[in-house]
């Protein structure tokens, strides 16, 4: 007889939902925001969008994880609405898109290569990772 095969769950504390917004004037390709069919301003040449819901979980580490199980009594979740730029939000989510495939192209592993990346960025001053960034770019020029 094999192994048994043992799944664990967990559970985000915090889910972070973000709604990504356009500012008057911006100017956006028709493909990146849902526009509303047959609402317009008073002029009728502008439309009205539905903003991006989007489930913010590039913060995530899975040390920020809680392993569900028989001793758990109660599941405590905070969910926190705010506002996001459309840049940022195409930022996040592309950053997003290029971890999971990172995850993927290294068959599938826990990914803990990517959190240590989020961790540094988490934790160390924006300052010297911009320095450490243009020294960089310095060094190889």
């Amino acid at each position: 007889m094999g192994p048994s095969l043992h799944s664990t769950n967990y559970l985000r504390l915090r889910l972070n939902v973000s709604i990504s917004y356009c500012r008057p004037g911006d100017a956006y390709a028709a493909k990146d925001v849902h526009l509303v069919p047959g609402a317009r301003d008073a002029t009728g040449t502008k439309g009205f969008y539905k903003p991006v819901v989007f489930p913010n979980d590039f913060w995530l580490l899975r040390s920020h994880l809680t392993e569900i199980n028989t001793t758990t009594p109660n599941l405590p979740l905070q969910i926190t609405f705010q506002p996001m730029s459309y840049m940022k939000f195409q930022l996040f989510a592309s950053m997003t898109h290029g971890f999971d495939e990172a995850i993927k192209q290294q068959g599938g592993g826990t990914g803990a290569e990517l959190d240590e990346v989020k961790r540094m960025l988490l934790e160390t001053n924006p300052w010297f990772l911009a320095l450490t960034g243009l020294v960089s770019i310095l060094h190889t020029v």
